[in-house]
């Protein structure tokens, strides 16, 4: 940090007190000192003006920095323990001066050459006339006088002279204070010869790099032109403390006040940078799989916001049961910290034996290969095998691998393969089933993320893929031959190649189970038109989703949903609502459209370690593109339930239970995953 040379003035701040310096420290930070706003040539009455304006106060706050609590003439008096403002020399460069606190010993130093045994022969002599010497504004002169607890006609009294002593050092204006006394036949003249601070012919902000010295000048109520006030200097080092510790750099301060033979007057800011950041705790991963989620690194300043969200990154990527992070000393620079994040890891990785239940299938068989901390490297892989079911075919699988960070950046890459049977079901008016049948799916997708800032990314999807009917199971048989069914067929199965794009801004503090923050997402997919297929539309989807902290445990959660597509949607791409993911209190899939809204709110509140507790509320509907479908009976009418349900983190991941009242009745619904 630069200082100024050939100093006069020093200021000097104790490292115990980093929020603040030593002569602030029974300054509320909050507190602002009068605003000042004259021009240089009127700096010195209209600080004397204000100084005035603020004289009235400084009684009681003395009092309370001093420790006088009893009365005197209705003025707060009592036993104190040291002086306020020390002296300040300006004969001598390196003296410093600073306001002590309260509690400090010190033994009665009026000046350097006052003594108890200098007044000692004056104690209970009477008053005859006060004056404070060297003050050329009489009415500054006169307010000072006003607050003085001695005034003529008293005795001298040491308490009382030593009060009065600090009233003249609250004022921010001197040097020096010395009470003389002159003898007279009445009694004894009380002159305070003091010395007043010199001018401020310019400021200057030294040491700041995470805050612009215009900012910090914005606080200052000194100004060049005005003499040197230590009142409001200190208040202004409270609030440039103030303004750093608003913006995270709680450990950063102003660690000098320094004033040259010129009338510079320098501030040395002390910005503490992290000197290392050392991992424990990790065993599987990789210390630069934890550091590339760092949003500050070895050199950068210091900042509680950064490290906050550093280690809420590190917890959202799943890996960690636990985040904590300790600050340790600077070991070559003790202003400066160490970081040391411990983490605690869960397991990543799962072998799956064992079977499955959905709404649409009923129970599977799962044979799987999952982890998503590859080898400790962040990478995620998943392998999957389903058999069984509702479905004949016990071909089901599934392969998808991704690679989270590509470059500095945090873009990624990933890619997944799946050939997919399953039942589906086509409703009508009431819930009831029109059609179900046998369904196979086969393709791929390609998807690059890119990050755009520290909550926001795109993500590029191409996806070719294959939907075919497989057979009937129950109700209409459109293989039956005819010639509406096989142009329901025609019109609904087939090839897909489409490209996505979707932007997702998402600032949730905790992925898994939020309690405050919002996700946004805006997606378009485009299909055909030059990639391909047998089909040419386009389909537009927005989500947000609001969390919002009620009390500890308890969140009120809220998603709104909306879609359009345009072109020729087949049946099987329109919009879907229905079941445990969207509206509960219906069966899955159970409206189908061109056009849908969705809404839910939440109440979630914990009742054990492991499980919680949810009241819901869901409404929606999706309609228009299925004329296709023989009784569907199509329409905008909204669609809600509401219900109560439980979440239990078990370790296959959470499960859900809800029962929801639909307007058909109530439906109970069972699924893996969070709901959102």
């Amino acid at each position: 940090m630069k200082t100024c040379t050939k100093q006069l003035l020093t200021v000097m701040i104790t490292s115990a007190l980093m929020a603040g310096p030593a002569w602030a420290a029974n300054q509320e930070m909050s507190t602002m000192a009068p605003t000042i706003t004259q021009a240089a040539t009127q700096g010195d009455q209209e600080s004397n003006n204000a100084i005035m304006s603020q004289v009235a106060n400084q009684a009681s706050e003395v009092s309370a920095q001093t420790g006088l609590r009893s009365t005197f003439k209705g003025k707060p008096v009592g036993y104190f323990t040291g002086i306020g403002d020390v002296m300040i020399d300006q004969s001598v460069p390196s003296q410093p001066f600073a306001v002590l606190q309260p509690g400090a010993e010190m033994n009665l130093p009026y000046g350097d050459e006052v003594s108890d045994a200098d007044i000692a022969k004056y104690i209970g002599k009477t008053i005859t006339s006060i004056q404070v010497a060297n003050v050329e504004d009489k009415q500054l002169e006169a307010a000072l006088k006003k607050r003085f607890i001695l005034q003529v006609g008293d005795a001298v009294q040491a308490n009382y002279l030593r009060h009065d002593v600090n009233i003249l050092g609250a004022s921010g204006l001197f040097a020096t204070i010395k009470p003389t006394f002159q003898v007279v036949p009445e009694g004894v003249k009380l002159i305070y010869v003091v010395k007043q601070n010199p001018r401020i012919t310019r400021i200057s902000i030294r040491g700041n790099k995470s805050i612009p010295a215009t900012k910090l000048h914005q606080l200052l109520n000194i100004k060049p032109g005005m003499t040197l006030n230590t009142t409001f200097l200190s208040k202004d080092v409270a609030n440039i403390n103030l303004l750093y510790n608003n913006w995270g750099y709680m450990i950063s301060h102003v660690s000098e006040v320094k004033m040259n033979d010129s009338g510079v007057l320098c501030i040395g800011i002390s910005e503490a940078q992290i000197e290392d950041i050392r991992i424990r705790g990790n065993i599987k991963t990789k210390d630069h799989v934890i550091l590339r989620e760092m949003r500050l690194g070895k050199g950068d300043i210091f900042n509680k916001e950064l490290v906050s969200r550093s280690i809420q990154r590190i917890y959202n990527t799943g890996y960690f049961e636990d985040v904590n992070v300790r600050l340790l000393q600077g070991q070559q620079d003790p202003q400066n910290v160490i970081l040391e994040i411990e983490v605690a890891e869960q397991k990543t990785g799962s072998i799956t034996i064992g079977a499955g239940y959905s709404d649409a299938d009923g129970f599977v068989g799962v044979i799987g290969l999952s982890e998503t901390n590859l080898r400790g490297t962040g990478d995620k892989v998943n392998i999957n095998w389903e058999f069984g079911g509702k479905s004949r075919s016990n071909k089901n699988h599934s392969l998808s691998y991704t690679h989270p960070w590509l470059n500095k950046y945090g873009d990624s890459l990933g890619f997944s393969l799946y050939d997919r049977k399953g039942q589906q079901t086509d409703y009508g008016s009431g819930g009831k089933a029109i059609a179900t049948y046998e369904k196979k799916t086969r393709g791929l997708g390609i998807t690059y993320g890119r990050s755009r800032g520290e909550y926001s990314a795109d993500y590029f999807t191409l996806e070719l893929k294959k939907s075919e009917y497989v057979r009937a199971i129950s109700g209409k048989d459109y293989l039956a031959g005819d010639v509406k069914s096989k142009q329901f067929l025609k019109n609904n199965f087939g090839r897909s190649h489409s490209l996505t794009w979707a932007h997702v801004f998402d600032n949730r503090d905790n992925v898994f189970d939020p309690s405050r923050g919002k996700r946004i997402s805006l997606t378009s997919i485009v299909t055909g038109y030059g990639l391909g297929g047998d089909f040419k539309y386009t389909k537009f989807i927005a989500e947000a989703r609001t969390y919002h902290k009620v009390s500890n445990g308890r969140v009120l959660a809220f998603r709104l949903m909306g879609g359009i597509g345009f072109g020729s949607v087949p049946y099987n791409e329109l919009f879907a609502l229905g079941g445990a993911d969207t509206i509960r209190g219906y069966e899955d899939d159970e409206f189908r459209g061109k056009k849908m809204y969705a809404a839910t709110l939440e109440y979630r509140y914990p009742i054990a370690k492991k499980i919680q507790g949810v009241v819901f509320a869901d409404v929606g509907n999706a309609w228009g593109g299925t004329q296709d479908i023989e009784g569907y009976q199509d329409g905008n009418k909204l669609h809600a339930a509401g219900g109560l349900g439980f979440r239990v983190t078990t370790p296959i991941g959470p499960v859900r239970l809800d029962y929801a009242w639909g307007q058909n009745g109530g439906k109970f619904h069972f699924s893996f995953g969070g709901k959102f």
